[in-house]
């Protein structure tokens, strides 16, 4: 008795491709970088291996000073050479995460929703940025409050600087953030990203990349850290607005989503306005007047001596060298830079709300006067990758946000 047709093409069509291949490590990107992380990890169990392979998790460039009343203090940390391998180890572990959450999270929503495919690329572009944007602004807010930031007032976004180091998990928040826009560049090829959405990321990438590590080597860290949480805020609102308007467009007979579609856009819209404007007025108040009180001419690299302790049990004599950027030309040039920056993204908000305006009136009378289409047709639509919805206007937004003047409507 012959086998059904269905066990006759049960394994057709499912061969794993070549091992090293261009599709195989598409395929397996999530696994090899968990493999190499695991290697490095079991490195530092090993005696021979283990000073070196500790400088891929732990922070480095420890500059902790220790008083004569054997106080503990909280360890404080400057940036260096080593934060290279820190930030491979951490690029390696965002690739992961990224793939974790693609296949276990997004891929399976994306299978029910049944979006063409510039909004599948849309909606993969917003389900793995809201996680980042969360997990940062909750990063944020802890930092915040371990770091007495609401207590001291806004003094303390200029006080003592240049700084002498950076707590562990402020440094480690730098480092993160600095890993994960990193890792994005090599995601553009193993996710497949289309052609004419490769542009826009790259542009937007660039500019959190050049942005946080400027911050970083400058020591401005605790000013950069409030309006990169400020502008994280306003992003979730942007993105939760975009997911919840893609499925709006599935649940076509749902009041529900699409009230919180419209709901979401709106905070997101409030949000903005504000969100830009403390951004500009706390700029403006580290830069042109805080940081004044302690202006010097020329940027300079001091020494200070810094007293460790070994591994063995003793302490050592080591010198850092602290940077100061604290001078007329850097904080005039890094506010400009930051109020251009807000410039144009409200300039972009801008732009969308009348594109956005002038596209809903042309496309009322076309969709009054058009016929109704029948549900074959439709079905039909479906199943090519393209579904009614595509042909309206997106009613929630384009990115207009950091990396936004570029994406399709």
């Amino acid at each position: 008795m012959p086998p059904p047709p269905a066990a006759l093409k049960k394994k057709t069509g499912t061969k794993n491709p070549p091992i090293l291949s261009q599709e195989y490590l598409i395929q397996n990107h999530g696994d090899i970088a968990c493999g190499i992380l695991m290697l490095v990890a079991l490195g530092t169990v090993i005696q021979a291996t283990s000073p070196y392979c500790t400088a891929f998790f732990g922070p480095r460039h420890n500059v902790t000073t220790f008083d004569s009343l054997n106080a503990t203090p909280a360890p404080l940390f400057n940036y260096g050479y080593k934060d290279l391998a820190m930030l491979f180890s951490y690029t390696l572990i965002c690739i992961t995460a990224h793939a974790i959450w693609q296949e276990y999270v997004l891929d399976k929503l994306y299978k029910k929703l049944h979006l063409s495919k510039s909004k599948n690329a849309k909606f993969f572009e917003s389900g793995q940025l809201i996680l980042f944007y969360i997990v940062s602004v909750i990063w944020g807010i802890m930092l915040f409050n371990e770091e007495s930031y609401f207590r001291s007032g806004l003094e303390y976004l200029w006080r003592d600087y240049p700084y002498t180091g950076m707590t562990t998990w402020t440094k480690l928040y730098f480092i993160v953030q600095l890993a994960y826009w990193l890792h994005n560049f090599p995601e553009l090829y193993l996710q497949k990203v289309r052609k004419e959405d490769m542009p826009a990321r790259i542009v937007y990438t660039s500019l959190y990349l050049i942005t946080i590590l400027y911050a970083y080597l400058t020591r401005f860290w605790r000013i950069s850290l409030v309006l990169l949480t400020i502008h994280y805020l306003i992003e979730i609102f942007y993105h939760s607005s975009r997911l919840a308007h893609f499925y709006a467009t599935i649940k076509t007979g749902s009041a529900t989503a699409k009230s919180m579609s419209t709901y979401l856009f709106k905070i997101w819209n409030v949000i903005f306005v504000f969100g830009r404007l403390a951004s500009v007025v706390l700029a403006w108040l580290t830069f042109w007047f805080g940081l004044k009180t302690s202006s010097i001419n020329k940027i300079t690299f001091t020494t200070a001596p810094v007293t460790n302790t070994n591994e063995n049990n003793g302490t050592l004599n080591e010198s850092i060298i602290i940077s100061n950027f604290n001078t007329p030309a850097v904080r005039l040039f890094t506010l400009a830079a930051t109020g251009v920056l807000q410039f144009w993204l409200v300039w972009n908000f801008i732009q969308f709300h009348m594109r956005r305006r002038r596209e809903q009136r042309n496309t009322r009378p076309t969709a009054m006067a058009s016929p109704k289409v029948p549900n074959k047709l439709k079905q039909k639509g479906l199943t090519n990758g393209k579904s009614e919805n595509d042909e309206t206007v997106e009613q929630p937004v384009l990115a207009v946000t950091g990396h936004s003047n570029k994406k399709s409507n």
